[in-house]
């Protein structure tokens, strides 16, 4: 499985030939993308009204990752370890994603370079078409 960023679901809607859409479209084939409420709360209200039942169906069929409460305790040490070494601070939005990908073993596939430093600080594995 792969939890895929809100910045990829956009690069999937609005640029179908580009090469983050087609790697998206080769792991929805593949059933191998997961989401959280998050992706969701996140990209659904930007989009059109007329597109929304479009992506709410086609999300419908997408894994989904919950969201613990316990998550925010690693949420919280990531901040404190970025800021203690120079780093961030981050959203809490890309922190979530994170810390939702390393208690998962899932990679992230996003196109935010936020994601690079916060891999080299946590030891999250980014996910990279082969």
């Amino acid at each position: 499985m792969v939890l895929v960023d809100t910045s990829v679901w956009i690069a999937f809607f609005r640029e179908k030939s580009s090469t983050a859409a087609k790697s998206l479209d080769t792991l929805l084939e593949e059933g191998e993308v997961c989401i959280c409420g998050l992706i969701e709360a996140e990209l659904i209200p930007g989009l059109r009204q007329n597109d929304r039942e479009r992506v709410r169906s086609l999300l419908a069929g997408v894994s989904r990752i919950e969201i613990p409460p316990d998550i925010w305790f690693n949420i919280i040490k990531i901040q404190e370890d970025a800021l203690a070494q120079g780093l961030g601070p981050f959203s809490i939005p890309d922190l979530l994603l994170a810390s939702l990908a390393i208690r998962n073993n899932f990679p992230v596939f996003s196109l935010d370079r936020y994601f690079e430093d916060l891999s080299r600080l946590t030891g999250l594995t980014l996910w990279r078409k082969l």
